[in-house]
């Protein structure tokens, strides 16, 4: 028996749920898109072709990307009137991008969930919001306004644009939640670590609601240029960006830069028993480790530890894992330790154990990839069925051995799911979602 379940720790469960991805600007359209297996990369447009010129920018160079086009915060809050309020509309232009797709995607959870924060303890909610990158897009903004125009020319507002943790400041504010209000920069682990840190929180009595996700709008010409430089990129798809994140297929050349936000409203049980709120499912697990091997190269060892730790809190076993929504950004070596740690943990059960890898849909969102991957946890258990993994013509006989679902999504029985998230730094969430059962 764990630790926790000796000390009689509270449950939690999510009860709403909020997205902005580059397959759509709310949970509805993101799930329906991600059944149909249909790929939110695209050709990028934003990059002025002077601009690409002028960094000579070479041929072979990923012009693709999950990126949102036509994102509007001001439009999509204006939809929303009920929560919307004036001064909401009067802070988008103090805000970074990755913090407007925080606030969009809080704003549909909390709607989502039922809640009427107003009749809420404010010091009994908290907000846990991740981002690998932070304000980027500003950040560079900044240094070409002080290069070409001087001090002068630089915003006042630079700093609350592009640190980290103005994404959940914002979000705090907005939903005056007092409890706790961190942000995590745990590289592409955070979205998961925000999800497995609320959740202790609510468990330890800290708080009874917790907004938590990530939030990510790092597609910018220095970050892409900085991963292109890195090997870390897929290459060769300009022409045809839907085919370019491949997790598990033995083309598979690298990740896809993506960006968005996914936000979970996570609830102590009882409190959310007793406004009758719908429940998604319940988080019953939640390992974090570090590999001390590399930064950048995953390590096979540490991704394993996570994982077993995450369903020895969960107090699960291999036959219990129904479902894996694994990191699987399509790099070579990630892929290769990612199933060679499970097949060790799954053993003959492996072979049954369904995977599919939806970075093949969404590309990679750093920092809110283990968030936006949460979510989608949480609705294959809701909903019954498991979303597949597109581009996987032929598997890489060192990921074999795993049920993949590939091109169509399909029906299932699923009362656990097990997701991953592996981060540079040798950083590794893992997270076990359940089946609600009373």
């Amino acid at each position: 028996m764990t630790l926790g379940k000796i000390m009689g720790m509270r449950r939690v469960v999510i009860t709403g749920v909020g997205m902005v991805t580059s397959m759509g600007l709310d949970v509805p359209t993101v799930w329906n898109s991600l059944l149909s297996g249909k790929s939110g990369v695209i050709k990028l447009s934003r990059f002025d072709p002077a601009v690409m010129e002028r960094y000579r920018v070479p041929d072979d160079f990923p012009v693709i990307g999950g990126v949102i086009e036509n994102f509007d915060l001001r439009e999509i809050l204006q939809a929303r009137k009920d929560v919307v309020t004036k001064e909401d509309l009067k802070q988008i232009k103090y805000t970074d991008r990755f913090t407007q797709f925080a606030l969009a995607a809080s704003m549909e959870a909390v709607q989502d969930s039922g809640l009427n924060l107003e009749g809420e303890d404010p010091e009994r909610a908290g907000v846990i919001i991740a981002s690998g990158m932070g304000g980027v897009s500003s950040w560079e903004d900044g240094v070409q306004k002080l290069l070409a125009e001087g001090v002068r020319r630089v915003s006042p507002f630079l700093v609350p644009k592009m640190i980290p943790n103005l994404a959940a400041g914002n979000v705090s504010i907005r939903f005056k939640a007092k409890g706790p209000n961190i942000a995590l920069s745990t590289a592409c682990a955070a979205g998961a670590h925000a999800i497995g840190l609320a959740y202790r929180s609510i468990q330890l009595g800290e708080a009874d609601l917790m907004a938590a996700g990530g939030t990510e709008a790092a597609v910018t010409i220095l970050t892409l240029t900085a991963f292109y430089r890195m090997g870390a990129l897929a290459l060769g798809y300009n022409d045809h960006p839907a085919a370019a994140s491949r997790p598990f297929d033995v083309k598979r050349c690298g990740f896809v830069m993506s960006e968005g936000a996914g936000i979970l409203v996570l609830e102590e049980l009882d409190h959310a028993l007793a406004r009758n709120a719908d429940i998604y499912a319940e988080i019953v697990g939640f390992g974090m480790t570090g590999d001390a091997h590399h930064i950048t190269d995953p390590d096979k060892e540490g991704a394993r530890r996570c994982i077993q730790l995450a369903m020895k809190d969960a107090e699960v076993g291999p036959k219990d894992i129904d479902y894996v929504n694994p990191h699987a950004t399509a790099t070579p070596v990630g892929d290769r330790n990612e199933t060679q740690a499970l097949r060790e943990i799954f053993g003959d059960g492996a072979s049954k154990l369904l995977v599919s890898g939806t970075k093949s849909m969404t590309g990679h969102l750093l920092g809110a990839a283990g968030a936006v991957e949460g979510i989608f946890s949480a609705l294959a258990i809701k909903h019954g069925i498991v979303p597949p993994t597109i581009n996987l013509d032929n598997v890489d006989p060192e990921c074999a051995g795993l049920d993949f679902v590939k091109d169509e999504a399909r029906p299932a029985d699923i009362r656990y799911v097990l997701s991953n998230s592996f981060g540079f730094g040798g950083t590794n969430a893992a997270l076990v979602f359940k089946k609600f059962e009373g």
